[in-house]
């Protein structure tokens, strides 16, 4: 169908016509009531309008033979408006059809956008950033290693928790690229550090949830992290959380068998939440359990909670593995953990996520009162 003639369906039913291609966006109508000033646009001004949220459908669209797609484009003037693309293509020509309201704006439909386009800049202005929490070997109290936790440093504003922008980031499918820049920069910061104080015998552990471990190419990526930062084999930590890889467990440890090939050891993080797998720890074959900081904080007041702590300990000495306690809060914890044999432990007794250069610290002098150096 030509332009005329979308112009005078457009016209017809109050809508706007479009025509669109990889490089351009041709617009007929009242153009005004969609936020645009103009009919020609660069389509890349056009994405840009968009919702981080939506931009990837829209594109995927582009090349595609039809679209039937709903968008919030935010218009020149700054308002939000929700859209309904519809139209087809012909042959090898543009994409055409047209543009009809899909909803009324409102204040917390700007918030969400205001929220999307700020955690997406925030990924490409490189603003989530590595932190790391000590792991303390409760026998000796010296520093044995760190987890890598993801931390937003917004101009402004300071350091922002995950609860308050990961799930954003995931809906937004961030999740793997903020994963991806965490793990590798962990990679090379425990590299630095373990060249900074010679023969400290640390490592460093990371997470992944089971979406990222079974992506195209996550094992890839990560065997290369950590061979370009030369560490050795036993050093670097993956973690997953038990009710995550219990989701598609099968997949999970084909993944799991060729990271652990690469000299890259497993944990099965927050053990205890989900007792779907105590009948599957020897198939996956995983070096490291962390036992959930519920159960490590309620261990002092709840018999239950206690046994459980127990039975894990026992559990995982039966198949080799070590132990690590999350939630640790108080010395008294640490002490009766050490007592039952735990190997390692973290939580605030100790120290919370810290900026690498305090990490760096900490690996040369530890923490007066709190944590040794991994040596003398």
């Amino acid at each position: 169908m030509d332009d005329a003639l979308f112009s005078r369906a457009a016209r017809a039913t109050g809508a706007v016509a479009f025509s669109l291609d990889l490089d351009r966006a041709h617009f007929s109508g009242p153009v005004g009531e969609i936020g645009l000033l103009k009919p020609d646009y660069r389509m890349d001004d056009i994405i840009d309008m968009l919702a981080p949220g939506d931009r990837e459908d829209f594109t995927a669209a582009l090349v595609s033979g039809d679209i039937d797609l709903r968008v919030r484009m935010v218009g020149e003037e700054g308002a939000v408006r929700y859209l309904r693309f519809i139209g087809s293509r012909a042959g090898d020509e543009s994409l055409t059809g047209l543009i009809l309201p899909a909803g009324r704006f409102s204040i917390d439909a700007r918030d969400q956008l205001d929220r999307e386009t700020r955690v997406t800049d925030a990924v490409e202005d490189g603003e989530i950033l590595a932190h790391y929490q000590p792991i303390i070997a409760l026998e000796t109290g010296r520093l044995a290693g760190f987890e890598a936790l993801a931390r937003w440093d917004r101009p402004g504003v300071g350091i922002i928790g995950p609860d308050d922008f990961l799930a954003l980031a995931d809906d937004l499918d961030l999740l793997g690229r903020i994963g991806d820049q965490v793990r590798e920069t962990a990679a090379r910061d425990l590299a630095a550090w373990r060249r900074s104080v010679s023969g400290a015998p640390l490592f460093m552990a990371a997470n992944a949830s089971v979406g990222e471990l079974l992506a195209d190419g996550f094992a890839d990526r990560l065997i290369a992290a950590v061979t370009r930062a030369g560490l050795r084999a036993g050093t670097y930590k993956l973690e997953i959380a038990e009710t995550e890889i219990m989701r598609e467990p099968d997949r999970a440890a084909a993944v799991i068998a060729e990271l652990k090939a690469a000299g890259i050891q497993i944990a099965l993080d927050d053990f205890g939440t989900g007792y779907s797998s105590l009948s599957r720890l020897d198939e996956f074959s995983f070096d490291t359990v962390k036992i959930d900081r519920y159960f490590v904080r309620a261990m002092s007041a709840s018999a239950s909670a206690a046994k459980v702590v127990e039975s894990v300990l026992q559990l995982a000495k039966h198949y080799g593995m070590t132990v690590v306690a999350e939630g640790i809060e108080d010395e008294e914890t640490a002490r009766l953990l050490a007592e039952m044999g735990c190997d390692y432990g973290q939580g605030f007794r100790f120290a919370g996520a810290l900026a690498p250069e305090l990490a760096a610290e900490i690996v040369k002098s530890g923490l007066p009162g709190r944590i040794r150096p991994p040596s003398d």
